[in-house]
C-alpha cells in the first residue's frame, strides 16, 4: 500500500516514486491511500490498482473501521510518502503487527507569507530504506491524459474554447497571487493577439475571477468547473500558462506545459529542466508588468513574433 495524502503538488511531485514502486512489486497488487479530490487522477495512472480515500483519523469510530479493513487486506509492505500525522496516526493504530512500514520524513513547516510551494516530505530515505530503483526523471504526468484523451470533456472544445490560448494558473491564497489588473490586463493583450485568456483552479478561485472578467470580458473563467484530469488535458493543449506559484502549475509543467512564474524574489521558484521563466520582484508582486510578462512569452517563443512586436509597439 503507499500513501499519498499531501495534495496535488506532492501527487505530481512523487510520480517518479510511484513508477519505482510498481516496477519493485511488478506482480503485486498495488493499492493507494489519497484525498478525495485526488481519487480521479489517481485511477488514470499505471501504477495502481486500487485507489481509496483517507477517512478523517480523528474519528474514533470511522478509524477503528478503517484498520480492521486494512488488517483484512493483510498489506505486506507500506510505503508512506505523506509522513504526516494522519498517517503516523493510522501506522499507529495499525499495532505492532503492523505490515513492514516506510516512512517519509515530515515535512518542514512552511512561512505564513512565503510564495513558494507548500514544502513536501522528503522521500530520499524511503527510497534508501526500502531498497526500491529510483530513476532519476522529472514528474511526467502525461498519462493522466492519455487515460481519456477521446472524451469529449477532455477536450478544449467542449468548454467553448477554439483557437490558440493560455492559462492562467494563479495562488488561491491572495497574499501570494498578481493582482486582478494584472491578469486583466494581460488578458486584454492575449485577446488582441489572438489568444483565449483562461483561468483554471480550485472553486475558491470563482471570485478572484470575476474580478479579472469585470475588467477583461474575454476571460473564460474555469475555476471549480475542471477536476484534475481534465485541467492536464488543457495545459498541454495550451500554447502557455502564466502563474504566481499554484499546485496547478506543477502539474502543467508535468504534461509539458510551458509559461512564465510571478514570484517574490525572497521566495524564489525553481523548476530545473522545464522550460519557464521567473519573474522575480523584491517588493510586492503587482510590481510586475503585464506587458513584461507578455514579452517574456514573447522571447521564449510561445506567442506569434509577429502579433507580441505589434502589442509591445502599441503600447508604446
Amino acid at each position: 500500500m503507499v500513501i499519498k495524502t499531501d495534495g496535488l503538488c506532492g501527487f505530481v511531485a512523487a510520480d517518479p516514486v510511484f513508477e519505482a514502486i510498481r516496477n519493485a512489486h511488478p506482480k503485486a497488487k498495488v493499492s493507494l491511500l489519497t484525498t478525495q479530490g485526488l481519487q480521479r487522477i489517481a485511477r488514470a495512472s499505471p501504477y495502481f490498482d486500487q485507489v481509496a480515500s483517507m477517512p478523517s483519523m480523528g474519528e474514533r469510530d470511522a478509524r477503528k473501521e478503517f484498520v480492521r479493513q486494512l488488517k483484512a487486506s493483510k498489506f505486506e509492505q507500506v510505503y508512506d510518502l505523506s509522513g504526516d500525522s494522519a498517517a503516523r496516526r493510522l501506522k499507529g493504530a495499525m499495532g505492532p503487527f503492523r505490515p513492514k512500514w516506510f516512512s517519509a520524513e515530515q515535512a518542514p513547516k512552511a512561512s505564513a507569507k512565503s510564495s513558494a510551494m507548500t514544502p513536501l516530505p522528503k522521500l530520499d530515505k524511503i527510497t534508501e530504506l526500502s531498497g526500491i530503483s529510483l530513476n532519476d526523471r522529472l514528474p511526467d504526468l502525461r498519462w493522466a491524459v492519455s487515460a481519456r484523451k477521446d472524451s469529449a470533456n477532455m477536450q478544449p472544445s467542449w468548454y467553448g474554447i477554439s483557437g490558440p490560448f493560455g492559462l492562467f494558473l494563479p495562488s488561491e491564497n491572495p497574499d501570494r497571487r498578481w493582482s486582478v489588473e494584472g491578469y486583466a490586463s494581460l488578458a486584454g493583450q492575449m485577446s488582441e493577439a489572438g489568444f483565449m485568456p483562461v483561468l483554471a483552479g480550485s472553486k475558491e478561485l470563482h471570485g478572484f475571477g470575476d474580478a479579472i472578467a469585470n475588467e477583461a470580458p474575454q476571460l473564460l473563467d474555469l475555476s471549480g468547473k475542471t477536476d484534475h484530469l481534465q485541467l492536464a488535458a488543457l495545459a498541454q493543449e495550451a500554447a502557455f500558462f502564466v502563474s504566481d506559484v499554484a499546485p496547478e502549475m506543477e502539474l502543467a509543467l508535468s504534461v509539458g506545459c510551458e509559461g512564465v512564474v510571478i514570484c517574490p524574489a525572497k521566495s524564489p521558484f525553481y523548476a530545473e529542466g522545464r522550460h519557464i521563466v521567473t519573474l522575480t520582484t523584491e517588493s510586492d508582486l503587482n510590481t510586475v508588468e503585464p506587458l513584461f510578462v507578455w514579452r517574456t512569452l514573447d522571447n521564449m517563443g510561445l506567442i506569434d513574433i509577429g502579433s507580441g512586436d505589434q502589442m509591445i509597439a502599441e503600447a508604446r
